[in-house]
């Protein structure tokens, strides 16, 4: 039979009734009452009405209850409808009904409220239909009585609230914090219909405004942006305490291998050598002047040769530090005495202008040395 045969005998009922398809967005059956309210002159212009611009947490609702209806329930609920753009708060009954191509529409029959209720429930209940705060109330027990269309979205219409945690003590807990009258808060991890999420969860009992009984209202809120953001966040501060630690390394081990580049060397009673080898740039310059001065006043040197046999490049720059070294090694009462001079270096010491009165001239480590001896004998 089809869907207006079957529905034939509701034809003549005062309360008004119709069929809807969700997929669609069209009603496909109406009685005269559902024409009056629609406010529609004839059921083929109720049926060419699109419905589509129906909110995302409605088509949800109604989802959910088709979910329900396949498996026998019926659903009871107050809606604000909207015929010709006035709204409307009526009790709905709804249920399943096979449409005529085998889907399920959903057959409403809709009784006026003879008082409606105040504008500020109305909102409220609104608001709680199209916020993103996914709100659950169960029995003591842990049994669903209601969901929103943000947790049936969340978590679909027909799970075990039990069947949402990853972690099975959770739910436990929470139904024994409740019914002991405690607020009962946690962020955990969840499994949603989109995959596996992070939620701050509070539950609290309350009264029940429809039995009086005892309930618990559950909410969740999506947190997974906020830690995905302080994971990421801590991970990329321990990538930069990391880093620093590598700097921090690096530098230690530059200065070890300046140390080494350039070893303080004790050639005799009462001299020290220092062969620079390679490039000689002002950080190196630098780093040898601290450890050379030092060297001086540890270890009593009359003598201080700086060998700059294997030195190959001396700027002015490092020239005029190699000079003020001279006169800091002279201040300490020390000589100081420069070897391995090279034509090269020479002519770079001479076009940089430096002064290196003080500081004794001579060709090789060898001449160096016998000047210092000779100088203490």
């Amino acid at each position: 039979m089809k869907l207006h045969e079957r529905l034939a005998v509701l034809e003549s009922s005062p309360v008004p009734t119709w069929v809807f398809d969700l997929d669609f967005f069209r009603q496909r059956w109406a009685n005269k009452p559902a024409l009056e309210l629609w406010r529609a002159s004839t059921q083929e212009e109720l049926y060419a009405r699109d419905y589509s611009d129906m909110s995302e947490s409605t088509q949800a609702r109604m989802r959910g209850y088709i979910e329900g209806f396949r498996v026998g329930r019926t659903a009871e609920e107050e809606w604000t409808l909207y015929p010709k753009g006035e709204p409307q708060t009526m009790k709905l009954f709804m249920t399943g009904v096979p449409l005529d191509d085998g889907r399920t529409g959903v057959l409403i029959q809709a009784f006026l409220k003879e008082k409606a209720p105040s504008a500020d429930l109305v909102r409220s209940i609104e608001a709680l239909r199209h916020t993103s705060v996914m709100v659950t109330l169960l029995d003591m027990e842990g049994a669903v009585v209601l969901q929103n269309p943000a947790a049936q979205r969340a978590f679909g219409a027909a799970v075990a609230f039990q069947a949402r945690f990853l972690d099975d003590l959770i739910p436990e807990t929470l139904l024994a914090a409740a019914r002991a009258g405690e607020v009962f808060s946690l962020e955990t991890a969840v499994r949603t219909e989109g995959g596996e999420r992070w939620h701050a969860i509070e539950a609290r009992t309350l009264p029940d405004p429809a039995t009086g009984k005892t309930v618990i209202l559950v909410h969740h809120t999506d947190e997974t942006a906020r830690r995905g953001a302080e994971r990421r966040a801590a991970e990329e501060e321990q990538l930069a305490a990391e880093l620093r630690g590598t700097l921090a390394l690096v530098e230690q081990q530059k200065q070890e291998i300046l140390a080494l580049s350039a070893p303080v060397l004790e050639v005799s009673l009462h001299t020290i050598a220092l062969p620079i080898i390679g490039v000689l740039d002002s950080a190196r310059a630098a780093e040898m002047e601290g450890r050379i001065l030092g060297a001086v006043s540890a270890r009593g040197a009359a003598h201080v040769i700086l060998d700059l046999t294997g030195a190959n490049a001396l700027t002015a720059e490092t020239a005029e530090q190699l000079a003020r070294l001279g006169r800091a090694i002279r201040l300490l009462g020390a000589r100081p005495i420069a070897t391995g001079i090279t034509s090269k270096l020479a002519r770079t010491l001479v076009h940089a202008n430096v002064d290196l009165g003080g500081i004794r001239l001579l060709r090789t480590l060898r001449d160096g040395i016998e000047a210092a001896r000779r100088e203490r004998t």
